[in-house]
């Protein structure tokens, strides 16, 4: 066993000591969107750890809503949460329940977490601007460019209900205020050279083909995923394409650095499984699972563990150090400008 896993192993294994014995016996059930492989390291290397099985609990987001909101145990232990907006509706409709953890809390930036309100980040995203140089002559170099009129019919943009974009819009609203936000949407409405609507692979995809759509604003990793395709087709699409990181330069606002946003993972309320719960969330902060976040296409959130491939292929940017915390409690305001500006 290296060092860095004896390291990152050592909370649980200390906390296992005194548990009971049972305890490495039952499966500890998590459940998440696109979470279907149980053998992924995150897990593997937890089972390996702990002596804790992981079993991967398949449920819609309905299913869970349902299950999360009726009375009694409930049907997972750890809930993977993505992106600070469904974050802000899944604390308010009290899934999570709260811990504590002087691991987590020396190890995972205070702006990527909350313990109080149950979830702690694994990995971050950076949602950035797209160009195809061959659609136009000038690069929007922050998301308040995005509503240049020089933009106007060849904007393209993904649905105001995606939750990447409504918490970029809570993003804005920090920022600039209510009404300088709900300016800036419109603006981005007036600039639209198709309807809102789509994932962020089919709006790079008609970024690259024939069209009026020029700009576009994605995820960092849909891009990422393009590039390293097996599929010659895809990374010849991506290679026609520009990734601009917003808001490098300046001072102030202007220079705050790209947008992110996280992925991690949350207690469920109600669980019998605690201790074994609050060993994974720790173990989502060791070495072994952040060389392997680097290793893929999102941001470790443990800094100096080791160099983000997409830092490699994508090249390195300062990102916005805004507490997800307060990303989450702007959520709803987000939503009813997004309708109000006619982003749908």
């Amino acid at each position: 066993m290296s060092m860095p896993f004896a390291r990152a192993a050592l909370p649980l294994a200390l906390t296992l000591l005194a548990a009971p014995l049972a305890l490495a016996h039952e499966p500890l059930r998590i459940t998440g969107p696109r979470l279907n492989d149980p053998q992924a390291p995150i897990f593997t290397t937890f089972s390996e750890a702990t002596s804790i099985p992981v079993e991967l609990v398949t449920l819609t987001a309905d299913e869970l809503a349902e299950a999360m909101a009726s009375e009694g145990e409930p049907p997972v232990d750890v809930i993977m949460v993505v992106d600070s907006s469904n974050i802000h509706s899944q604390v308010e409709a009290g899934w999570f329940q709260s811990f504590e953890s002087e691991w987590l809390v020396s190890r995972v930036p205070a702006e990527l977490r909350n313990l109080e309100a149950g979830w702690t980040g694994y990995a971050t995203r950076s949602r950035v601007i797209y160009v195809n140089p061959e659609k136009i002559d000038w690069e929007p170099q922050s998301y308040e460019a995005l509503a240049d009129e020089r933009l106007a019919g060849k904007l393209c943009l993904g649905s105001g209900h995606s939750p990447y974009n409504v918490s970029l819009v809570s993003s804005m609203i920090l920022h600039h205020g209510d009404a300088e936000a709900q300016r800036w949407a419109e603006a981005l409405v007036a600039n639209l050279a198709q309807p809102t609507g789509g994932r962020d692979g089919e709006l790079l995809r008609a970024l690259a083909e024939p069209g009026d759509c020029a700009v576009t604003v994605a995820n960092h990793y849909y891009y990422l995923r393009m590039l390293d395709s097996d599929d010659s087709e895809e990374r010849a699409l991506a290679e026609q394409l520009e990734l601009v990181w917003p808001n490098q330069h300046g001072e102030g606002e202007g220079g705050r650095g790209a947008y992110r946003n996280v992925a991690g993972f949350a207690m469920a309320r109600g669980t019998s499984r605690a201790e074994a719960a609050l060993r994974f969330l720790e173990h989502t902060a060791g070495d072994v699972v952040q060389r392997d976040v680097a290793e893929g296409i999102f941001y470790p959130v443990v800094a100096d563990v080791s160099q983000a491939n997409a830092v490699v292929q994508l090249g390195d940017a300062s990102m916005d150090a805004t507490p997800m915390e307060e990303l989450v409690e702007l959520a709803a305001t987000a939503r009813a400008l997004l309708e109000q500006a006619g982003w749908q």
